[in-house]
């Protein structure tokens, strides 16, 4: 089995979905205070609660900065507290955020809003592709809510595929857990 940790709500909704797509079983585990992971001390406790799955990995946004510097900052935090990655245990930075992977498949946006929708030719370069991404559905009268179902729907509607050509953070993440 495989453990996710993620940030918040859309983070689970879209993993969920992906793993499902992949065949992986995996157990994900959400920060509740939401936008981002609250503590390395509560990470950990994640990955305490993990131990029986065979990898885990800890997803976290970039959020308009730099995604190595975050990833060392979060490795040295989590060192400090014991933690070990020898192997089984990853650190994911997706580039500013989930959004960025939905943003890779402009025919799963389209087929959900109903209408056809401008490629997003590098979804990773939005500082905030939660922004871009409500920015379409606002375009069509709609509203992208990050708790809502179109998180959920969108990635059902994924083509993985897409995303691997147009974000680096999601191979690095299919890398591991595939």
């Amino acid at each position: 089995m495989m453990g996710v940790i993620v940030e918040g709500t859309s983070d689970e909704k879209v993993i969920r979905e992906i793993t499902t797509k992949l065949g992986i079983n995996a157990e994900i585990r959400m920060s509740r205070r939401g936008a981002k992971i609250q503590s390395p001390k509560k990470t950990k406790s994640f990955v305490d609660l993990l131990h029986d799955c065979d990898k885990i990995v800890i997803l976290k946004d970039s959020h308009c900065s730099d995604p190595e510097a975050i990833e060392s900052n979060l490795r040295k935090r989590l060192r400090e507290l014991g933690l070990s990655f020898d192997g089984n245990i990853r650190i994911c930075i997706v580039v500013h955020a989930i959004e960025s992977w939905l943003l890779a498949d402009e025919e799963a946006i389209g087929d959900y809003l109903g209408s056809k929708v401008k490629e997003v030719l590098n979804p990773e370069n939005a500082c905030k592709p939660e922004e871009v991404l409500d920015g379409i559905f606002k375009k069509n009268g709609r509203e992208y809510l990050k708790g809502g179902e179109a998180p959920r729907e969108l990635a059902k509607r994924l083509r993985l595929e897409k995303v691997i050509t147009k974000c680096p953070s999601f191979i690095k993440f299919k890398a591991f857990i595939g």
